[in-house]
């Protein structure tokens, strides 16, 4: 594996590629080389941490960002704005999924751990106030903040079971108030609709979809994936009506048509895939790899989309966040040897 190389990391290397609509080939054009898509503007070492990391979440408001550090059983706390360390929260097995509930000033913390659950974390005390039981490999959420419901992946094969859960709990009452059950034994990412009922599950033990009525709280139906495998992170354009999607075993990206269910486009991707941000106002698409690299795709017309840029990050880099309020973009780094765990702030260009 890679380690992390400056000078590397501030290169962009822009890559002619020719992308795949249905089963007709489009030449793409290559971006101009002067204009910069990330730039590194901070690169902090996370001391004493080794391991994966599994997950960003941010407050606004407080200047704060989480990061799940799983295998050191704790969540880190950062300045938004320097990267600098703040805290090291306590009291967790295998931390996942994280939420930060501004108006409640409360972190949501998915437990993978003893026996699975959904922790709530004081945002003034660093306290966990309440442990919400779950079913054992708790790990994705996605949060309908409209109705203040958090929906939870759980349960599967790590769990001894022949499906999945997806939990669902009532941000206000902190209570479980139900469950969606799911014929998998591995979920992994999932995206909702805001102004429709639809939420999307990636299947990933059968290279699938999933659809779910948030209403009726049932699977609707599965759109199976023929060019992306082990499906991992899930993002949602709601106007464009896409799902973009991807995969490792080989690296790839997917867009697929929400509409029909039908993949219309894949191109390359960095191996080991595991965050995935969209940013609507750009058209762009981050994937955060854990070879070493982030791939940015941008939207050239159309459903067509094409990779823009690879940018050098680090060892295991595979957890990564935007923040389009800031232009802001995070990567998490492992420890690697004498190399140690590092948090990479990126300034986002138009």
């Amino acid at each position: 594996m890679r380690s992390v190389f400056h000078k590397m990391v501030n290169a962009i290397t822009l890559v002619g590629l020719i992308g795949f609509t249905g089963n007709a080939a489009v030449a793409t054009t290559p971006r101009p080389v002067n204009k910069e898509i990330l730039k590194l503007l901070h690169t902090i070492p996370i001391a004493g941490i080794s391991g994966d990391f599994d997950h960003f979440a941010v407050d606004l408001t407080g200047h704060r960002l989480f990061l799940a550090a799983e295998e050191h059983k704790t969540v880190e706390v950062f300045n938004l704005d320097t990267g600098k360390p703040i805290r090291s929260i306590t009291g967790f097995d295998t931390p996942h999924g994280l939420l930060f509930l501004p108006e409640k000033n409360e972190l949501l913390v998915v437990d993978g751990g003893e026996g699975g659950s959904c922790k709530v974390v004081n945002g003034n005390t660093y306290a966990v106030d309440k442990t919400i039981a779950l079913s054992p490999d708790a790990d994705a959420l996605a949060y309908d903040e409209a109705s203040h419901l958090v929906y939870i992946s759980n349960g599967g094969k790590e769990a001894g079971h022949d499906y999945s859960l997806i939990s669902i709990i009532d941000t206000n009452t902190k209570e479980h108030v139900g469950d969606i059950k799911i014929p998998s034994t591995n979920l992994e990412a999932m995206a909702l609709e805001k102004r429709g009922a639809r939420l999307f599950v990636n299947i990933r033990d059968k290279n699938q979809i999933g659809v779910i009525d948030r209403k009726s709280r049932t699977l609707t139906t599965t759109w199976q994936l023929n060019k992306v495998n082990f499906n991992t992170p899930l993002s949602l354009d709601e106007n464009g009506h896409l799902l973009f999607v991807a995969g490792r075993n080989p690296g790839r990206f997917g867009v697929v048509d929400t509409e029909s269910g039908k993949e219309i486009t894949t191109l390359p991707a960095s191996e080991l895939v595991d965050d995935m941000s969209f940013d609507p106002s750009t058209n762009r698409v981050y994937l955060a790899c854990g070879d070493g690299f982030v791939n940015v795709y941008e939207k050239n017309g159309s459903a067509r989309y094409e990779r823009v840029a690879k940018i050098a990050t680090g060892y295991k880099g595979k957890i990564g966040y935007l923040v389009p309020e800031l232009h802001r973009y995070f990567v998490a780094t492992s420890k690697h040897g004498a190399v140690p765990a590092k948090l990479l702030i990126f300034s986002v260009g138009e």
